[in-house]
């Protein structure tokens, strides 16, 4: 059996992800223009909605890609994005990546759900036996984050990618395997519960 990956709108309490389209460009643009929040991405923040459509349009015809925008359910509004890439039907994997979102709802209730919608669907509803993350390794947060919600780390690919400015990244790998889905769904459920309490 191999993969087969469709646009889906994934809904939960806090956060809604959608089939990212042109119309997100605007909430995406006021979300998307903090230089330090895009400092490990392959390319910097935006720089006017123009920008904003072409990230939208590139992401939309990148082969082996699914993104979505992150909507934050209470306001309506798109704060962030995220994708399946790496898609490997014949392998039944998949990757998790592109992520980010706007400084207000970073450390929130709102990536929690949004990593366990993804998985969820991923493992329950693909059959995917392998879902992967991969971070620069200068991003010690992402790491962390990783890390928090059970993903294990696997190692290091040297000289990986060529980012921003030309650096010469190095790239941490991260994964969950399908033996491994039941117990981090069960901890991802009750990280988010912690999330979502008040302070």
């Amino acid at each position: 059996m191999s993969l087969q990956i469709q646009p889906v709108v994934l809904s939960g309490q806090v956060v809604r992800l959608e089939p990212l389209t042109p119309a997100h460009s605007q909430g995406l643009y006021n979300r998307g223009r903090v230089k330090a929040d895009w400092a490990y991405l392959p390319r910097s923040c935006f720089v006017d909605q123009a920008d904003t459509r072409h990230w939208i349009d590139e992401a939309l015809n990148t082969p082996g890609h699914m993104p979505f925008a992150i909507v934050d359910v209470a306001r309506g509004r798109a704060v962030g994005s995220t994708r399946y890439m790496n898609i490997r039907p014949e392998h039944r994997s998949l990757e998790i990546g592109w992520t980010w979102l706007g400084q207000e709802w970073q450390r929130t209730a709102v990536n929690t759900e949004a990593k366990l919608l993804l998985l969820s669907h991923a493992f329950d509803r693909l059959g995917c036996v392998r879902v992967e993350f991969k971070t620069d390794t200068r991003n010690e947060r992402s790491q962390r984050a990783l890390a928090r919600i059970g993903a294990k780390r696997e190692g290091v690919m040297r000289n990986h990618m060529i980012v921003q400015n030309n650096y010469l990244r190095d790239s941490v790998y991260f994964s969950v395997i399908a033996a491994e889905w039941p117990e981090v769904k069960s901890h991802l459920k009750a990280l988010l519960a912690g999330d979502a309490a008040p302070a």
